[in-house]
């Protein structure tokens, strides 16, 4: 069984990210992911450029719509994923509720700017009976998971220390390490702003925070991202040091070992360990994992209700600001 899929946005995550990239090697956008995927069937394209209309005709052989209503009525898609920008998503998901009801939305990241559009999102899906996912993408990593069966069955010892890097806002990009952390390590129960810090674009916040969450504390820093991209996390359990490096394309799990030049002390293993993940085809994964959950089974992919859930604190500490 395969899923009629139709993109709405084909910006850099629909469609930009994959075009100058080995299709056999990166799997960066839902354009690319919806056609490669045996679950689901790329039926049609939606943007408000008709440049990108024609490229998107012309590198997936698949209609291109200017027309939202128009591309709704014509492909009556199963799913619809919404990669238009942040600040349309309220009025994008209204407008495909209002002409269809699709088996599930997977809407890009963070819902909204607004607290209460993103909590209209959930409601307005959850009263048509159609399933919501949010694209925070890490979710669906194997590496990731795999990180979070070692913390919860004890491989990773609690209580555990962290540090995560990030720019571009605490909504924007900060949410995809704040969604990510609590993961992992259970519910957010409260935090205490260390910097206000600064508006990132004018619109978006990007304090240094600390978060204490059931299972752990992470202390969030911003970086610039004029100056270059900085998205790591550093986890210190223990029993050993967990890396997640260059946004999670190099993950490392440093173990405690016994100094042999100095009796009586321990250190971390100078030879880590490597937790393979694969972002170059995260898309893929993505796509994977939604196909898993609308079978009924399941699947390591954020929820509508979980993603809701990581804006509601981002929300609270933008209020403390």
């Amino acid at each position: 069984m395969s899923f009629r899929t139709l993109v709405v946005g084909l910006g850099q995550i629909g469609m930009g990210y994959d075009l100058n990239h080995d299709p056999n090697r990166f799997v960066l956008t839902h354009t690319r992911s919806f056609q490669i995927h045996p679950g689901f069937e790329l039926a049609g394209g939606v943007d408000s450029n008709p440049e990108r209309i024609s490229l998107f005709q012309s590198e997936y052989l698949c209609p291109g719509y200017t027309s939202l209503e128009a591309a709704l009525i014509d492909v009556e898609p199963d799913i619809v994923a919404i990669s238009t920008p942040t600040a349309q998503h309220h009025q994008t998901v209204r407008k495909v509720l209002k002409i269809i009801k699709p088996k599930a939305i997977l809407c890009e990241k963070p819902l909204a700017y607004n607290l209460d559009e993103a909590k209209a999102i959930v409601a307005d899906c959850e009263a048509q009976g159609v399933k919501l996912y949010v694209n925070y993408m890490r979710r669906s990593d194997q590496a990731v998971f795999d990180i979070k069966n070692r913390i919860h069955n004890g491989y990773i010892s609690q209580p555990i220390k962290g540090l995560s890097w990030y720019s571009k806002g605490l909504l924007n990009n900060g949410s995809h390490f704040f969604n990510l952390l609590q993961y992992w390590l259970g519910k957010a129960i409260d935090f205490k702003v260390i910097n206000r810090g600064r508006l990132w674009d004018d619109i978006d916040p990007e304090p240094d925070v600390q978060v204490n969450f059931e299972l752990g504390t992470v202390v969030f820093l911003a970086a610039r991202e004029e100056n270059y991209s900085h998205y790591n996390i550093e986890l210190i359990a223990g029993n050993g040091r967990l890396r997640y490096e260059q946004g999670g394309s190099q993950v490392f799990w440093q173990e405690v070992i016994a100094d042999s030049t100095h009796e009586g002390y321990r250190i971390l293993n100078p030879v880590p360990e490597t937790i393979n993940s694969n972002l170059n085809q995260i898309q893929w994964y993505i796509a994977d994992q939604l196909s898993v959950s609308l079978m009924g089974q399941e699947a390591q992919i954020c929820s509508g209700k979980d993603a809701l859930e990581t804006q509601e604190t981002i929300n609270r500490i933008v209020t403390n600001l």
